[in-house]
């Protein structure tokens, strides 16, 4: 019953601005999902938040679908706390597209058996929660990239599209713009982004700064970390103007520009 108050609220809040776009954009709306780590190891944790963010972003140049912002995902389904992962249960997923206003919802999951990975990703439409596609890939998880490449080749046939030479080429090139080679690399950027979705700027940024060292043309890494700068800089100005805004007819003097650092989410 309380799930249902809650998601009933949130498509309230959710669902009518999304709507209002999807008026003006035909357009397929689709949300890709975090990817579950099944594979037992903590190591992984985090991985998912990665291999989400990578396809979003790969995705991102095919003018057929839109998608949802990773970020608006990870504040949606932390709103709502699922406790039931969309991947096995369709329930979950349908109820994250309608609030999104997406008629498809992208769910997977990983495994490992070293040095082998699996990388397993369903489909589902929206109004019906039926499984249009599924996909399965694999190969060493040392060689990341090369799977989530094939994935989203994987995806491209589930929806259905038929890609132009042109638009080939630029899937291609947005790939390899956001290459990330080395799993710990990819281990890194996702434990920042764990660390962004729960506010803990600063040391996202401490991360963030490794993951550029070792990935410095990553497209994606380098687009991280204008908006964490960005995030970074509007905490420290929320902070100083609340300050400010406290001290009747004082003076705020000179301050540090730095936000407060919050303690470490224990989730990441």
């Amino acid at each position: 019953m309380r799930r249902s108050i809650v998601v009933a609220a949130a498509l309230l809040t959710w669902a009518a601005p999304s709507a209002l776009t999807a008026q003006d954009d035909d357009r397929a709306i689709v949300a890709v999902l975090k990817y579950d780590n099944n594979t037992g190891d903590d190591r992984y944790a985090h991985l998912g938040r990665a291999l989400s963010s990578m396809m979003i972003s790969d995705l991102s140049v095919l003018e057929d679908i839109r998608l949802v912002e990773r970020e608006r995902l990870e504040e949606l389904v932390a709103e709502l706390d699922f406790q039931q992962s969309a991947y096995v249960d369709p329930e979950s997923a349908q109820s994250i597209g309608m609030i999104l206003g997406a008629q498809y919802v992208v769910a997977g999951a990983f495994v490992t058996a070293e040095p082998e990975m699996r990388l397993d990703t369903r489909i589902a439409k929206v109004e019906t929660s039926e499984i249009v596609s599924t996909a399965e890939v694999r190969g060493e998880s040392e060689s990341l990239f090369d799977l989530q490449q094939r994935l989203a080749d994987e995806l491209v046939q589930g929806f259905g599209l038929v890609l132009t030479e042109e638009q080939e080429a630029r899937l291609r090139a947005q790939q390899e713009a956001n290459r990330i080679d080395d799993v710990e690399t990819a281990l890194k950027f996702s434990e920042a982004l764990c660390l962004i979705d729960y506010g803990a700027y600063l040391d996202a940024v401490e991360v963030m700064n490794d993951v550029r060292d070792e990935a410095p043309g990553s497209a994606i890494v380098g687009a991280t970390m204008r908006m964490l700068q960005d995030r970074v800089e509007e905490e420290a100005g929320n902070r100083l103007r609340s300050e400010a805004n406290r001290r009747i007819g004082g003076l705020l003097g000179r301050r540090s520009q730095e936000p407060e650092r919050r303690p470490r989410p224990p989730q990441c």
